[in-house]
């Protein structure tokens, strides 16, 4: 779900000493905001991250004095809209978890004019981006070991009232390589034909519509159990641009442990991150690097999957966390029980 609050300049007067991370009566609890150097244009948009130690379920909610912050999930990253006026902007994160005393972890951000170079990692995001979250992921496929590579899957699934093209979006798993996928039509890839029912020529995901991606071989590896998947009409197909399988260990998403890889999408390129948009198994995403992305080792998500088993995202607007998902058996990829 997409949310924005701006916080009063009274609010922060009094919570600066808690600036960049300072302690607070939780022990576990500490955090900053990066970049370290922050500038942007005015009107323009710059990628933020939370670096630090953060408890599982820590309620997170982003703020600033001038423009405007947005974030998905869990807020472990967000975004500065900076304002057209060049100014200063304070932005804070407030941080819940159930202690006394909550944390607050402030940067002063540049809002530069327009001529002045600001710091990399700019981007137009789709205004819609944030209604885009990751509904199912085949975690554990059906299949012998030559084929069920080629059985994964990752749904996504649009909760908002408007379109949103995901082309040119990234999935990333924790591959040994960490080479991310990066998201283009099924006919943009791959000449195997699929179900006429299903859309292979389009990356925009409709207002209440599901996508799923597959590895760009999926038709090969449906000479096992429970293959090939049923797809409901209409659901738009997707696959990677340049992978054969999603994912870059040699079983994909799955890595060397069955079920879990956790998995990340974001707006970027194959080695910076410039928006994390939704993930699925909570990991840690300590900076603007793919490669750095990592399990957080605080919950029981990625789940542990049995063979032929996914993780369903219980409720599209909630966060990505333990109690948001359930394995099911067999999948139910472009389909889900929302409303």
């Amino acid at each position: 779900m997409k949310l924005k609050t701006t916080l009063y300049l009274s609010i922060i007067s009094a919570l600066w000493l808690n600036a960049c991370g300072a302690s607070s009566r939780d022990a576990n609890l500490k955090a900053s905001i990066l970049p370290d150097v922050c500038q942007v244009q005015a009107g323009d948009q710059l990628a933020l991250t939370l670096d630090g130690q953060i408890p599982a379920n820590t309620q997170i909610q982003w703020s600033a004095t001038m423009g405007e912050v947005v974030w998905a999930g869990q807020g472990l990253t967000a975004t500065f809209l900076a304002p057209n006026n060049p100014g200063e902007a304070v932005i804070s994160v407030l941080f819940v978890s159930g202690t006394p005393s909550p944390f607050t972890a402030s940067r002063s951000c540049a809002v530069v004019e327009k001529n002045v170079t600001a710091s990399p990692g700019n981007i137009n995001f789709p205004s819609a981006a944030s209604t885009i979250v990751i509904s199912e992921v085949m975690g554990n496929q059906c299949g012998g070991l030559e084929t069920r590579k080629f059985n994964q899957y990752v749904e996504l699934y649009n909760f908002g009232d408007q379109p949103v093209d995901v082309g040119g979006w990234m999935l990333f798993d924790e591959g040994e390589k960490g080479t991310p996928d990066r998201l283009i039509s099924w006919n943009s890839r791959s000449s195997l034909q699929l179900d006429p029912t299903l859309v292979t020529n389009s990356t925009v995901i409709p207002p209440r519509g599901f996508a799923v991606v597959l590895s760009p071989l999926y038709p090969e590896g449906n000479i096992e159990n429970r293959m090939p998947y049923k797809f409901p009409p209409g659901v738009i197909i997707l696959t990677a641009e340049s992978s054969q399988t999603l994912g870059d260990d040699f079983f994909g998403i799955i890595s060397d442990q069955d079920g879990y890889d956790t998995i990340t999408l974001y707006i970027g390129s194959d080695t910076v991150i410039d928006r994390v948009l939704d993930t699925y198994g909570t990991p840690s995403i300590g900076g603007p690097y793919p490669v750095n992305i990592d399990d957080n080792h605080l919950d029981h998500t990625p789940l542990h999957l049995s063979e032929c088993e996914s993780a369903e995202r219980i409720d599209p607007r909630q966060p990505d966390s333990e109690t948001n998902w359930i394995a099911l058996f067999g999948g139910s990829p472009g389909d889900g029980p929302y409303q």
